[in-house]
């Protein structure tokens, strides 16, 4: 997840990263990146699932595309949802 994020800010996109698993001053103390505390729908050009835990897993594809603007991009990193469902995947 890191290394994705790294990289985009490389490139100057704005990032929030949302992890249920890891608290944001842990994430601060180990990456130096702040966590968001919840997920806002309808403001996100892109969406990257990172990471393969449990409460991404269970989510629907619908309630992920509610956190997108109108033709935003969901790429999943860990296979969580149907190849047909995303636009991207590893």
């Amino acid at each position: 997840m890191i290394d994705i994020v790294t990289e985009l800010l490389e490139y100057g996109i704005a990032v929030d990263v949302y992890d249920p698993w890891l608290s944001s001053d842990e994430a601060i103390k180990e990456y130096g990146i702040p966590l968001i505390p919840t997920l806002e729908r309808n403001i996100y050009s892109a969406v990257v699932v990172a990471v393969a835990h449990r409460q991404f897993a269970e989510i629907s594809i619908d309630a992920l595309r509610s956190l997108c603007r109108e033709k935003a991009v969901i790429y999943d990193v860990k296979g969580l949802f149907p190849r047909e469902q995303v636009d991207g995947c590893l």
